[in-house]
Formats: structure tokens, sequence, C-alpha cells
């Protein structure tokens, strides 16, 4: 704590703590569930486990805790590739276990964090299994969905975080989809009001359950230019840096 209070000593000399929010003071930790504690002998690391730690992590002094995604999810990004946002995967626990947690992190003063994943879902989501049905889903335009250039290449030069090309040729339905990551993972379309009201709800099916805030993934990807115009060469690039690194994502960040 001293630590913190240190980093934050311009405001507990001028004003004092009690004057702002806890998260502009407060000590978070974040946990990854898969390896934090596993209450089954499944080799996995679950809610139950956490709850069995929270003692522990009271004694510690954090204000808070942030919980890594425990949403159902094909685990192609260990998480961050979402097939549900409202439920639990069966890994972890359920929705109850979940209540159970947040009632007694709440008991004991502590916060509850949770990780909101709104720039892109899994490909086995079924807002996503709908959009790719065919080219006139209702929710065709909830994802970024392009035709290819009159050569067949993707609609831009746009990279994946982790390397390629960042646009996937769809064969049933004859056009590229984008994805800022991995190709399990598209990229929603935030100008879409549909898709700013479903992700809002999300938030809200979590707020109503007791969580006290987020930490947002990946926010800086969540709109590209609406011209998918190419990014420039990163003149300042060289081997061993991260491919993604080869362009300057002013068109995609």
């Amino acid at each position: 704590m001293a630590g913190q209070l240190h980093c934050q000593e311009g405001i507990v000399a001028h004003r004092g703590l009690a004057d702002y929010a806890w998260w502009q003071y407060g000590i978070v930790y974040q946990i990854y569930p898969r390896s934090f504690q596993d209450s089954n002998s499944d080799g996995i690391g679950d809610l139950p486990g956490i709850l069995s730690r929270i003692d522990h992590l009271v004694d510690l002094g954090v204000d808070a805790i942030w919980i890594s995604p425990v949403y159902p999810s094909p685990m192609a990004d260990f998480g961050y590739d979402v097939a549900e946002y409202c439920a639990i995967h069966p890994s972890f626990g359920s929705l109850d276990d979940f209540d159970r947690l947040i009632a007694a992190a709440h008991e004991r003063n502590l916060k509850l964090i949770l990780d909101y994943v709104p720039n892109h879902t899994s490909n086995q989501h079924p807002w996503f299994i709908e959009s790719r049905s065919s080219r006139t889903s209702p929710k065709r335009n909830w994802y970024i969905w392009r035709d290819a250039k009159p050569d067949g290449s993707p609609p831009s030069n746009w990279l994946s975080e982790f390397g390629g090309s960042a646009w996937t040729w769809d064969e049933a339905t004859g056009q590229y989809y984008y994805h800022a990551y991995l190709k399990e993972q598209p990229d929603l379309n935030w100008r879409n009001p549909e898709v700013r009201k479903a992700m809002l709800d999300t938030l809200r099916f979590w707020l109503d359950r007791g969580v006290d805030g987020f930490r947002v993934d990946a926010i800086h990807h969540l709109f590209k230019d609406a011209q998918l115009r190419d990014n420039p060469l990163n003149p300042d690039w060289r081997q061993g840096m991260s491919p993604s690194r080869r362009l300057i994502r002013t068109r995609t960040m």
C-alpha cells in the first residue's frame, strides 16, 4: 500500500483519498482464472477456486480483483474469443458460482472487475454464425464484410496483430471478413447501432449482477477506416520486430 500511496502522493497531499473514486487510487489484483486455483482437480482453475482464496486476497490489502475472461469460448485465444457474453464457461463454473464469488467479495469490501471484450467475438458466436450464413442475413452488417479487389486479393493491406493478413476469405458467401487478431476472432462493426445496443446490454447484464467495473480489452481497435484505405509502410520496421509493425496502423487504430 505504501507504494500505491507514494504513486498518488499528489492526490493525498492536496485532497485526501476520500475525495476520489476507488478506481482512481485502489490496488487492483489481476486473476487469470485458468491457472489461479483449481477446485475440482480437473487441471483448470475456476471460480470456486478463486472463492476459496478470497481471504488471501483480502490479506494482501488489495481493493479490487480483475478477472480475465470466464465467458464460454472455444479458447482459440484463451477466452478472448467470446462465444457468449452473458454466461460462464463450464470449465470455470456457473453463474451461481459467479454470484457466490461476487457476494463474498462485497462482504469483504473487495470490488470485482470483469474483462470486457468489445472489439471482436469468437467465430463460433451465434451472431457470427448467422452473419456468415448469407449476404442477406439480418446480422451480416454486425461484422466487417467486404468484396475482394478485382484481382481477388484482400480489400486492404491491413495486418493481423498475430501476423498475416487481417482479412479471411469466406468461400460460402464470397467475401472477406476482417479480424484484428486471429481469424477465429472476427471484428464487430461498431458503426452499426444494433451492435452498440447489444454490447451495451451485455454490460448491463453484469452490472445488474453486481459487477463493479470492467477492464476493456483491445479498445484501440474498435473503429477502422470506413474507406478501407491501406496503412502506410513503417520505415523503422526491422527484422525481429512484430510482423504487424511493418505498417503504421493509422487506418486500423
